[in-house]
């Protein structure tokens, strides 16, 4: 440097330039002056300002004023005001005069950060003004801009100077820049040699000598770019930033600092290249390390980390491997912190993760290195402003980003301002599909990188990565290659880690937290100083680890996605500083951590990668000393691993959905009068355009699918997306200037940093282009304030009178329609507040702070009871949600409520703040949104009717709408967080859809869709993504296999994981998984494969359940003992492990609660809690569940066929949106069925005409769109349709083909039934008509061919040799007992291990099976009878007395081990156990159905109220039932009685009792007899060969028809004994006054009687007069009385009364016409059901 001789100096105080100072204001859009001033700097005084009128006139004027002017001054001059100005009069004098831009000088004045606090040096070089637009005030400023400079000047180094005064002038003298530097300088204008000499003297020491030698020989032709260069190199190192404009303009100033600076040449004696292009010196510069790491090294032995960084320096494109824990950051750091210092570029790392951003800054930082900074989610509003201010400053050389930021338009503005010296991607394998970790918006990456380059070319690209198989490679290689045409030199490190120590340990679910514990205590003892990392595989989990940890006396925390940003910091901070000795996190804390001493790291469940297992196992020893990772293995962990691979993922239809539902939106938006252009959404309203409901939901994963759905439709590039902002135009100020905003503020009283806050806003707006306006996201960096505070800073400064809020809001509204916005707002304002009101009523004394569960189907029923004909749980759902963000904003304040989901149908509310003030918040809030709906109504045309109608106005008018409110204005409360929650609640409720505006409110984003709309998201554009779920799979079974083999010998698992880095894929498949490519193609393991389908021996079955096609409609028809129920769950286990259906979408629908606790119970047995999602209902239980319905809080607590079909029906008319317009139907529908993409329905035969609509419904049968119908799978058999009398028929299976267009499969292989009951039942059902399977009869498994066709009793009895006995009975009910029983005693002699319980003997009516129950009785032989009706069990003093228990429980959760325990307390027995075994076995089956969670009362409730109507107690003896109750049962033995079987029914077909008769037949497993009365019966004498011939038959000869039979010979029975004619006869309630008992005070004896009374009870009939009749306990005391529909048995007499059952009745249960005779004081009663014994006798 040459020491400054003499500062030049020019009389300041004398500033009076002979020039004239230009500023014109021209239009954007037309290119026309609208108005211009000028000022002369000799005459201030003189001056001339245009604003409207005659252009050419006032130029005129403007050429007098230049009269005698030297030369003219401007800011921009050159570039922008003269050609404005020759092009409006070509011939004005005053363009002949030399010309100074201010705009030009101000970079060579004022290269220091901080620059001319007039000018925005790092922007577009404009002037700041502080007031609006005035060309006047900006042709003054020019002027002293113009004086700045040039005392600035004045005291640059006059060699610097010279080298200016030479180069700006080298092309051009009459630019008026000679004369300036003349008198600046007081000296003519330089020579060459003299230029030449200053400019080498300025550079020397300074660059690269042998590039300035090359640059000095061309200095003629740098000119202004060499200007520029020498200007900022006179600041270099300083963090300062070449402002953009010069780098646009000048591109070559930039290419000259490069060249000098960061260009290596290879003279070893140039001293700036052997010192500052030294990778080692550099590394010693800026860490202070002597050398480079020496493992890994490369071919050569030199560090691979000394490699990568000298390749990234010489500006080449890398991709550098390195294990973890190996310095892979500073492979980046070092190039990026020399390029900056040297160039002043800056280098952008795209880096996935927040831990891995801050843990860099952090580090930087304390080495003081303070230009590293990072871009992320968790910054507030300040800090973000802080460090995009830096960055635009120059003060930033590192900026690390998340992929996703690079769509801010901020950043990419602030981005435009800064040369980007690079590009780095850390963790690279993000971009490839065959990764572990592949982020559609890290291939956004590569097209923003080609986009910010330009026509220039690519900066250095770097990509790191810890964890990159071969095929990553290639695939990084090629994705560079295609998308920026460059080539990355790769340096491969491997993925060893010597110095870590890996070993598997085998745990259990129940042992894995104390397994944990465990070896934390053996390798973390509290004298080892470090930390230890415990990884769980999901959120829960590591909150569940926590705390177990923490009660074992840890100092231990965790850490998952989901934590306040805050709380997230101060865990990293406090275990990155040792305050926490173990941190439980999810893989999100892991990837980039650099604590150095983390001793320990431990995998709770296995990870879903060997990528992934290494990155997160590599946190541990990285300051090289030793460390243990140690996995824990359990079977199930691999499970969940697919599970939640699956559940991440996109299917090519859902993509395309979201792109059909974008495209939805577009036309609504068009139809509505909206302009073409971008569109806003939430993922929230793009899924809510749903219709056919092709995308799978998830809430937990919703808006993150959605994103990615539409990051691939641009990648596929069908549209392109951006961040949303809100733009605010200077228009809506009513200031000139901040001075005028200024004095306004400071008349109020406003906190320092809020006014500090409104002023920034108005300063933003004052300097916005007119034309543009400024984003909302500007204005919050501006300003520091968050969202919700700018959105109120604009209500701020319109009530201080310094801006209108011209925010624009539009929306759609309905209007003159059925449902129009006004009804839905006065239904939705009415059902939430009566549904306030009922949580009031059923929570009173809940106070703030407390919890309650609310079942919102219980909820329902109560708000329809209460006249709320439109209730629906969603509806509430939504209501409820609403509530929720009452009082909730973007700063964190609670809600009203606070909601959690405890099960499908009930949600957990905690009261944030009194009952009164949520209801008075929500009525504000209604109050609120009425008005504004009227106002938008307002907006509209006159006349305008039909459906979404689009409403235009601002928010400065709404809230202008609520202030003309008196009644809310009285109330004090309009605020603009009102305005917002009214205005959302609207929305939320669907009264409105808000459209532009919307983003001010919600996180939308901004999309524009490509106009051919003809294109689809093809495979082709899904390929990658297919290819890299197919990958992630393997990925899964890989690291499944290293488990497998580290159980056995760790060196093999470390070997396999070498192998796996280092071989081409399929050489690795070959070595370590040979012959195993279809296992590996399976998402699950090959133990479930094997139970799920492999298991199944039958061809079929295992084709059935195995189905692999996308879309499907299924008929299985299924014979007796075939295996139905097996196929379906097994097919159910499939979807879910193999398929990775989602459980939650999966629908299996039970023809009764029995059948459906069966699957349930099966299905957990063989895919354990997997199971937990899938819906398993009855018709009925789906149907209350759709509409609302409760059964708890019905009269009675049950519900009669009736009042199920109405709910059926209804259930059906919401599916199909009858009433609704189209698009409203298919969102309610959507709604209804809650993601079900698969229904499964067990006896299809069974169903009734309301069943068969409702299945109908939900499968989409009549929908046109194949995509919305869903797929459907049902089982059933034609053969066992039995139910006609209650309605089901045969039809609807039969038209199953034409209905659903699908081909039937047939399941005929018996598993149940020996061959002789096999061929016995064929052919009994062979000659019923239309038979769908009478092409393919039931046949014997195939295991079991081999077998004797009678069984195992072929053997064990000579008579009967195991075939079907046709076994005489006699003429009578009686004689047949005797025949019966007869046969089942010979039969129990010949087994030593008979067992009554697995008895069975089947009748076609009630009737019949009395003598057998006497009998047994007589006989001692063990007997139960299924009871007739069980419809009124709710009712039952049992099942009431457990009903009250449980509702005066403090609790509103119940589990089953609690109910267990207090029936444990009551009667076990017999004969008063009776009904109290019954609730034992239903809280058994509830057992089986919910496990042992705690849910809520309700859903207890209900579910007990729908098993009652068909209530089962578990068989302990011989049991007696009919036909009908036989079916779903099977037996070792059965007997089937004769009687009654051929007459048909009400509503039955000719074949309905042979259907019946054959359902009967194939419930035996072992034995079966049918009795044969002596008239005959004809089915039988078909079967047999004809009617009986006693003369021809013998004892041992079988029919000549079939050797599956035997016709016994009529043996003499014994005389039946008189106790077989007795009659058990248990009275209905049509027989029975239910309210006897009523008509007495509480008081009465009758009441005290009836409590005394148990089932078993002996009591008494008597007749009081002619048909009167009453029962009386032991005392004679009246206890009950019969109804007149009462008939006593004929010829009979009533031997014997007991108490059958007893049961509770109210007054809300009783008929209206007979409550008046009840007592009023009565609150409840008991009546007693007899059971009457009848023997013969007068």
């Amino acid at each position: 440097m040459v020491q400054r001789k003499r500062p030049l100096t020019l009389p300041m105080s004398s500033f009076a330039p002979r020039c004239l100072s230009i500023d014109l204001e021209v239009g954007l859009r037309d290119g026309r002056i609208h108005r211009f001033a000028a000022v002369r700097g000799d005459q201030p005084d003189r001056s001339l300002r245009f604003r409207q009128g005659h252009l050419l006139a006032a130029l005129e004027e403007l050429e007098a004023l230049a009269e005698g002017a030297s030369f003219l001054l401007g800011h921009n001059l050159i570039a922008f005001d003269l050609p404005h100005l020759a092009a409006a009069k070509p011939d004005l004098r005053l363009l002949q005069l030399p010309v100074v831009d201010t705009l030009w000088l101000n970079p060579l004045a004022f290269p220091r950060n901080p620059y001319h606090h007039l000018v925005k040096h790092y922007q577009d070089g404009q002037l700041q003004r502080g007031r609006l637009n005035d060309p006047l005030l900006d042709a003054q400023l020019t002027l002293e801009v113009f004086r700045n400079q040039q005392t600035a000047l004045a005291e640059a180094s006059p060699n610097r100077v010279l080298a200016w005064h030479w180069l700006t002038t080298v092309h051009s003298r009459k630019s008026g820049l000679d004369r300036f530097f003349m008198a600046l300088r007081h000296k003519a204008r330089p020579s060459d040699g003299e230029a030449l000499a200053a400019i080498r003297q300025q550079l020397a020491g300074h660059v690269c000598a042998t590039q300035l030698g090359e640059v000095v020989a061309d200095t003629a032709g740098q000119g202004w770019a060499l200007a520029y260069a020498l200007a900022w190199l006179s600041v270099a190192g300083g963090n300062s930033v070449m402002p953009p404009w010069v780098r646009h303009q000048f591109p070559q100033a930039g290419m000259l600092i490069r060249r000098l600076r960061d260009t290596a040449c290879a003279d070893p004696a140039c001293q700036w290249c052997g010192e500052r292009h030294d990778a080692r010196k550099e590394l010693a510069r800026w860490f202070g390390f002597p050398e480079f790491r020496p493992e890994p090294a490369d071919d050569a032995g030199q560090p691979l980390q000394q490699s990568i960084v000298e390749a990234a320096m010489r500006g080449e494109h890398v991709l550098g491997i390195l294990p973890t824990g190996t310095g892979k950051s500073l492979c980046y750091q070092i190039p990026a912190l020399s390029r900056f210092d040297k160039t002043g570029a800056l280098t952008v790392v795209i880096s996935p993760l927040v831990a891995l951003m801050a843990d860099q800054v952090a580090g930087l930082e304390a080495r003081n290195i303070r230009s590293c900074a990072a871009l992320n989610g968790l910054l507030s509003m300040p800090e973000r402003a802080d460090v995009l201010d830096r960055l635009r400053l120059g003060d930033i050389g590192i900026l690390i980003v998340s992929p996703e930021q690079l769509r801010n338009r901020t950043l990419r503005k602030v981005l435009a301002q800064r040369e980007i010296g690079a590009w780095v991607l850390d963790e690279a394998h993000c971009l490839s599909k065959w990764g572990q970790d592949f982020r559609p918006d890290y291939r956004y990456v590569g097209r923003f990188i080609r986009e910010k380059a330009g026509n220039q070319a690519i900066p250095p690209v770097l990509c790191l990565t810890a964890t990159a198989k071969p095929a990553v490679m290639v695939d990084i290689l090629d994705h560079f290659r295609d998308k920026l045409g460059i080539e990355l030199r790769c340096f491969n490190g491997g993925a060893n880690r010597a110095n870590l120590d890996f070993c598997v340990v085998p745990t259990s679910p129940a042992e894995k937290f104390s397994h944990i514990h465990q070896i934390l205590e053996a390798d973390l003892p509290p004298e080892l100083p470090g930390g230890a990392i415990v990884y769980c595989a999901t959120r829960h989990q590591t909150e569940e680890v926590s705390r177990f940890l923490r009660q074992k006396g840890w100092a231990v925390d965790h850490f998952h996605a989901r934590l306040p940003p805050e709380t997230k910091k101060g865990t990293q901070k406090a275990f990155i500083e040792g305050d926490l000795r173990v941190i439980v996190a999810t893989n999100a804390f892991g990837m980039g951590i650099d604590k150095p001493d983390v001793r320990l790291v431990i995998h709770a469940d296995i990870p879903g990668s060997l990528e992934n297992y290494l990155q997160e196992a590599g946190r541990a020893g990285r300051d090289r000393q030793s460390a243990r990772c140690v996995l824990l293995y359990t079977v199930e962990d691999v499970e969940r691993q697919f599970g939640m691979s699956a559940r991440s993922r996109l299917s090519r239809k859902e993509i395309q959905a979201i792109l059909h539902s974008l495209r939805n939106l577009d036309r609504k938006k068009r139809r509505g009068g909206g302009k073409e252009g971008d569109l806003i959404a939430t993922a929230g309203e793009i899924l809510a355009e749903d219709e056919d409901g092709a995308f799978e939901r998830d809430s937990a994963t919703d808006d993150t699918r959605v994103r990615t759905a539409v990051s691939w439709l641009e990648e596929a590039e069908l549209l392109t997306r951006e961040e949303n902002r809100v733009q605010v135009f200077p228009s809506s100020l009513r200031v000139a200037s901040l001075d005028e905003a200024r004095k306004k503020i400071e008349k109020r009283v406003i906190a320092p940093e809020y006014r500090k806050g409104l002023l920034a806003i108005v300063g933003a707006l004052i300097g916005a282009p007119v034309d543009e306006g400024i984003s909302t996201d500007e204005l919050m960096l501006v300003s520091g304030l968050s969202p919700e505070k700018v959105r109120a800073a604009f209500y701020d400064l319109e009530a201080l009178g310094l801006a209108s809020n011209d925010t624009a809001l539009t929306a759609y509204l309905h209007v003159g329609v059925e449902r129009s916005s006004k009804k839905r707002f006065a239904q939705a304002a009415a059902l939430e507040s009566a549904l306030i009101g009922l949580l009031r009523e059923q929570h009173p004394d809940l106070g703030r702070g407390e919890s309650s569960i609310l079942h919102l189907r219980h909820a329902n029923q109560h708000l329809k009871d209460a006249g709320h004909a439109d209730a629906l749980p969603e509806r509430l759902r939504q209501l409820l949600s609403s509530l929720a963000a009452d009082g909730r904003d973007e700063e964190g304040g609670q809600g009203s409520l606070k909601l959690r989901r405890v099960d499908v149908e009930s949600l957990g509310i905690e009261l944030q703040r009194e009952w009164s003030a949520v209801e008075a918040t929500a009525r504000r809030r209604r109050a609120a949104a009425g008005c504004l709906l009227d106002h938008l109504l307002g907006c509209l045309p006159a006349g305008t009717r039909g459906n979404d109608q689009l409403a235009e106005t601002t928010l400065g008018k709404l809230l202008a709408a609520l202030e003309a409110d008196l009644l809310l204005k009285t109330e004090r409360t309009i605020t603009p967080k009102l305005l917002d929650r009214a205005l959302l609640w609207l929305h939320e409720q669907e009264i409105i859809c808000l459209n532009k505006g919307l983003a001010v409110f919600r996180p939308a984003m901004t999309i524009r869709l490509e106009p051919d709309w003809k294109r689809k998201f093809m495979p082709g554009d899904f390929a990658p993504l297919r290819l890299h779920y197919d990958e992630q799979v393997v990925q899964i079974h890989v690291m499944a296999e290293y488990v497998q083999r580290g159980l056995k010998a760790m060196a093999e698992a470390l070997h396999l994981t070498m192998d796996y880095f280092n071989l081409q894929r399929d050489e690795f498949m070959r070595r370590w998984l040979p012959d195993r490519d279809k296992e590996l193609t399976r998402q699950t393991t090959p133990q479930s494969w094997h139970d799920i389908v492999e298991v199944l021996n039958n061809r079929r079955q295992r084709e059935i359940v195995a189905d692999e096609r996308e879309s499907t409609t299924v008929l299985v028809l299924a014979g007796p003992g075939s295996g139905k129920t097996r196929v379906l769950v097994h097919r159910i286990a499939y979807l879910i492990r193999v398929r990775r259906e989602n459980p939650h979408g999966i629908l299996a629908l039970a023809y009764n609660r029995h059948a459906a606790v069966q699957i349930r119970q099966r299905l957990g047995e063989l895919i354990g809690d997997d199971a937990r999602g899938v819906a398993v209902l009855t018709l009925h239980a789906l149907a209350m569940r759709l509409v609302g319905a409760s059964l708890a809080t019905q009269s009675g607590g049950g519900a009669n066929g009736d009042r199920f079909k109405e709910i059926i029906e209804q259930a059906v008319r919401l599916l199909k949106g009858q009433d609704l317009p189209p698009e409203e139907a298919d969102l309610q529908r959507e709604r209804l069925l809650a993601g079900f993409r698969w229904i499964l329905v067990d006896e299809y035969q069974d169903i009734a005409p309301e069943q068969y609509e409702l299945i109908s419904a939900l499968a989409g049968r009549t929908r046109p769109d194949e995509d919305g119908r869903i797929n459907l799978f049902a089982v059933g058999d034609d053969d066992q349709n039995i139910y006609a009398f209650n309605g089901a028929s045969v039809a609807f299976i039969r038209r199953f083909e034409a209905d659903y267009a699908a081909r039937p499969s047939f399941l005929t292989d018996n598993y149940r039934s020996t061959a002789h009951i096999i061929e016995a039942a064929n052919r009994l059902i062979a000659p019923a008509a239309n038979r769908m399977k009478q092409a393919h009869p039931i046949h014997i498994d195939a295991a079991r061919k081999g077998q004797a066709t009678g069984g195992e009793w072929a053997g064990l009895d000579p008579v009967g040799q195991g075939r079907v006995q046709i076994l005489p009975a006699g003429d009578n009910d009686r004689t047949q007992a005797l025949a019966v029983i007869t046969e089942f005693e010979r039969m129990a002699n010949l087994a030593p291990a008979w067992d009554w319980a697995r008895c069975a003997i089947i009748a076609r009516n009630w009737r019949s099976l009395d003598p057998l129950r006497s009998y047994c009785e007589l006989r001692g032989i063990p007997v139960q009878q299924a009871d007739e009706d069980s419809s009124d069990f709710w009712s039952l003093r049992e099942t009431q007395a457990m009903v009250g228990w449980l509702r005066t429980r403090d609790s509103a959760l119940i589990d089953v081990p609690t109910i267990r325990q207090w029936l444990a307390m009551q009667p076990a027995e017999p004969p008063a156990a009776h009904w109290w075994s019954y609730l034992r076995e239903a809280v058994a089956e509830y057992a089986l159905d919910v496990g042992n969670v705690e849910l809520p009362l309700d859903h207890f409730l209900d579910w007990l109220a729908e098993w009652g109507r068909e209530a089962r107690r578990r068989q302990t003896g011989l049991l007696l039932l009919t036909a009908h109750r036989a079916k779903g049962h099977e037996f070792d033995h059965v007997a089937v009685l004769d009687g009654d079987w051929l007459r048909s029914g009400a509503n039955e077909d000719a074949d309905a009792t042979r259907r019946l008769y054959y359902v009967a037949m194939t419930r035996a497993r072992k034995t079966l007899a049918l009795a044969r009365f002596a008239r005959g019966q004809a089915w039988l004498d078909a079967l047999a060969g004809g009617p009986a011939d006693s003369s021809s038959e013998s004892s041992s000869a079988s029919s000549s028809h079939s050797p599956a039979f035997l016709r016994r010979l009529a043996a003499p029975l014994p005389a039946p004994p008189p106790e077989l004619a007795r009659r058990h006869r248990r009275l209905g309630w049509r027989q029975i006054d239910l309210d006897f008992a009523a008509r007495h005070p509480p008081g009465h004896a009758i009441h005290r009687a009836l409590a005394a009374l148990a089932v078993g009870s002996r009591i008494a009939l008597r007749q009081t007069s002619a048909g009167a009749w009453r029962l009386c306990d032991a005392q004679g005391v009246d206890i009950g009385a019969l109804s007149q529909h009462f008939e006593p048995e004929t010829d009979m007499q009533c031997i014997e009364a007991r108490v059958a059952a007893i049961h509770v009745r109210r007054p809300r249960d009783v008929a209206e016409a007979y409550k008046s005779r009840i007592n009023a004081q009565c609150e409840s009663w008991e009546m007693v059901v007899p059971e009457l014994v009848y023997a013969p006798g007068s």
